[in-house]
């Protein structure tokens, strides 16, 4: 893995500088179509491959261009995050991290690289660096606008473009992903930086794309009258989605897995507090569980996670240091019958200073946390409009598709239990036999249903 990432980055070379040029040529980049023509007759062919630092890149799948470049990225980020004390691959991670800017001009010119470069930006550079609290606004606002360039190359404003064709061109991703990145920037700008001139500006354009957005027949499928609003459950249970919003107001009330988890509160604190006693348990827990994640913090250990279920399946290893509370989840269906690709359950750490940047979860889903260890100071979550704190043995409900982030400014970590369930509107994924939706499901189908599309199978990790 070392060996091949650091032969991407050869690979990529030194970007400064470089076009865009088809294979063996030395000239400037050709155009996107050229004109042969032949015993006086004009023929259109098809244009010469893009290739930048050897690398191969589609001019018209910008999907695939995504996939390829994050795999690249993402090859050398993951080694510099496990094997940090290396010197060499920190000096690659650099390089790489200076080469991302040459990227980024020439996405501004070929449109099919707008995508991939847009998500690198997000997924990798978020923040100033790999240990700093300050996200890179910079960053953010390239990625915005380069995630705008994909939308326009991928038909996602044009009025006439069928709403299948919406939905198989990731339109629904491209606009929520464009009106996140637009709006946090502005946010941070002038919360934290001050700089209303700034913020100003980047928010009359977010504004721009919301409105341009809503005048499409497609619009909606989207559903939101703000920016933060906007959340992918949504698109499978509009209903449930705007009756409880973000946050859910009455989670005992309205989901009897919250009652459950309180009731059993002192039973998952006890088997999370015999994991913390033994040093280097939980993080070794962690190594053994956890996905590899982008940039999901600025540093690699704010977020520790110890899972006991993934996808309805017990992992022993966790299993074995908290065996009653495995017991417990193992009788809930939202958790062990749920086989969707993002459902789980387990312990999670955030250190203090700890940072979680905004992010969509996986949908059609809901997040459960129970509070077991929360200390002093400030502690909060934002979700969509809201913002919540974490109580001991106490439950908060709520919808991760919406944007969300973390912010810890205490001096100790924080504990939770997380769940990350079956949606309560799903008829068939998490539910008992003869278990039925809830009341606040009812109401008109979402865009998957109307549409005839499914949830696209998980990748193992």
């Amino acid at each position: 893995m070392v060996q091949r990432a650091l032969a991407a980055v050869v690979a990529l070379g030194s970007l400064a500088g470089a076009q865009p040029t088809t294979p063996g040529a030395r000239d400037a980049a050709l155009p996107l179509e050229q004109e042969v023509r032949q015993g006086g007759a004009g023929l259109t062919t098809q244009p010469p491959p893009l290739v930048i630092g050897g690398i191969e890149f589609s001019r018209e799948d910008d999907i695939g261009n995504m996939e390829k470049l994050s795999n690249l990225f993402g090859q050398v980020f993951y080694t510099m995050v496990l094997s940090p004390s290396d010197a060499a691959i920190e000096e690659t991670w650099r390089s790489l991290s200076s080469d991302i800017w040459s990227l980024v001009e020439h996405a501004r010119e070929v449109p099919s690289l707008a995508l991939a470069v847009s998500m690198v930006l997000y997924n990798f550079f978020w923040w100033e660096g790999p240990h700093s609290l300050e996200p890179n606004a910079l960053a953010g606002w390239s990625a915005a606008q380069l995630m705008h360039v994909s939308v326009r190359h991928a038909r996602c404003a044009d009025a006439t473009l069928p709403h299948m064709e919406f939905f198989i061109q990731q339109c629904h991703l491209r606009w929520r992903y464009l009106l996140m990145l637009a709006g946090e920037v502005g946010r941070h700008l002038i919360l934290q930086q001050r700089d209303v001139q700034s913020a100003a500006r980047i928010l009359r354009e977010l504004q721009g794309y919301f409105d341009e957005m809503r005048r499409l027949p497609a619009a909606g499928l989207l559903h939101g009258a703000l920016p933060h609003e906007v959340n992918f459950n949504a698109d499978y249970y509009p209903a449930a989605t705007a009756r409880q919003g973000p946050v859910w107001q009455n989670p005992l009330q309205d989901l009897p897995v919250a009652s459950f988890l309180e009731a059993n509160y002192p039973t998952i604190r006890k088997e999370l507090e015999g994991i913390i006693a033994s040093e280097g348990a939980f993080e070794a827990l962690d190594s053994e569980t956890r996905n590899a994640e982008t940039q999901f913090g600025p540093r690699g250990d704010d977020w520790l996670t110890a899972y006991m279920f993934r996808k309805g399946e017990a992992i022993e290893k966790v299993c074995a240091r908290a065996p009653k509370t495995c017991a417990l989840l193992a009788t809930l269906p939202e958790i062990a019958e749920c086989k969707m690709g993002g459902s789980g359950a387990g312990f999670l750490r955030m250190r203090p200073g700890g940072r979680l940047k905004p992010h969509f979860g996986n949908a059609p889903r809901l997040s459960v946390h129970l509070g077991l260890i929360v200390p002093d100071g400030e502690i909060r979550m934002s979700v969509g409009y809201s913002s919540v704190r974490w109580e001991e043995g106490k439950v908060i409900v709520f919808d991760d598709t919406y944007i969300h982030q973390v912010v810890h400014n205490g001096v100790e970590p924080r504990w939770i239990m997380n769940l990350w369930m079956c949606h309560p509107c799903d008829p068939v994924d998490g539910k008992a036999p003869g278990e039925k939706t809830p009341s606040y499901c009812d109401g008109p189908p979402g865009a998957m249903q109307q549409l005839g599309l499914h949830v696209l199978p998980q990748r193992q990790s």
